[in-house]
């Protein structure tokens, strides 16, 4: 990593970097993980994506900051917070075919760390399951909601019926709602929020219909980097961005 103290974007020692390199202005990342951190108030609720810096120095930074809770895209970034002693990590897909191996692997390797994963249907589902019952394991599952991205996810009004299958599973336990809404990109603010809420709202009627067929309350991650500054302002769930750290 390379400290600068003049010109943000002035690397003094530039002749003494090979390339290709990944520079980090660690100041302006520090800068940006405590703005993140005062947006939402409760670390708890913080939980950023690792996809867009793969990079164990940018983890800790944020470790340092007191954020415990990430969210990966592969297993292989799962393994690098593994071995950063993250407290708790959500590999944002279903491990199916052969990944199921080497996501077990990377579980038991790293113990310290409490591994998730998402699910979207009742066949991943079951795969999951006799994959990891057949290790011994009980992974945290959270189900993916489809609020519009129409790329992963079920639809809203089947996410209950799916939530009380995966219930009687080994191997598995649901314990949440997992909506990624980065599909609202809108500039103007006011358009931008309406279909957040929106969306959002389709996310709480699943929760409480999961509560009404007898589960605990289930935890809801949720927003985008685009929605971040909206999803804050909710003070319950939990947020989710892949970018803020490296903002301008």
């Amino acid at each position: 990593m390379t400290e600068i103290k003049n010109d943000w974007y002035n690397i003094k020692n530039i002749n003494e970097i090979d390339s290709p390199a990944l520079v980090i202005y660690t100041e302006r990342v520090k800068r940006n993980i405590s703005t993140a951190v005062e947006m939402v108030g409760d670390l708890q609720r913080l939980r950023p994506h690792v996809k867009t810096h793969k990079c164990k120095e940018v983890v800790e930074m944020m470790m340092n900051a007191g954020i415990s809770k990430f969210k990966c895209a592969t297993i292989a970034e799962a393994e690098m917070m593994g071995m950063c002693n993250a407290k708790d990590v959500l590999l944002a897909y279903q491990p199916v075919g052969p990944k199921p191996k080497r996501f077990i692997a990377v579980i038991k390797k790293y113990a310290s760390t409490k591994f998730s994963c998402l699910t979207d249907n009742i066949d991943a589902a079951k795969e999951m399951s006799n994959a990891f019952a057949a290790n011994k394991l009980t992974i945290p599952v959270y189900l993916d909601i489809n609020v519009g991205q129409n790329r992963t996810g079920i639809e809203p009004e089947h996410a209950a019926e799916l939530y009380d299958q995966c219930s009687h599973l080994k191997g598995i336990k649901p314990v949440g709602l997992h909506a990624y809404d980065g599909h609202i990109r809108d500039v103007d603010f006011d358009a931008r929020k309406q279909k957040c809420d929106e969306c959002f709202e389709r996310v709480l009627k699943v929760k409480e219909e999961i509560i009404q067929n007898g589960f605990d309350e289930p935890v809801i991650i949720a927003g985008g980097s685009p929605t971040f500054s909206i999803h804050c302002k909710r003070k319950k769930h939990g947020m989710q961005s892949g970018h803020f750290y490296f903002l301008g």
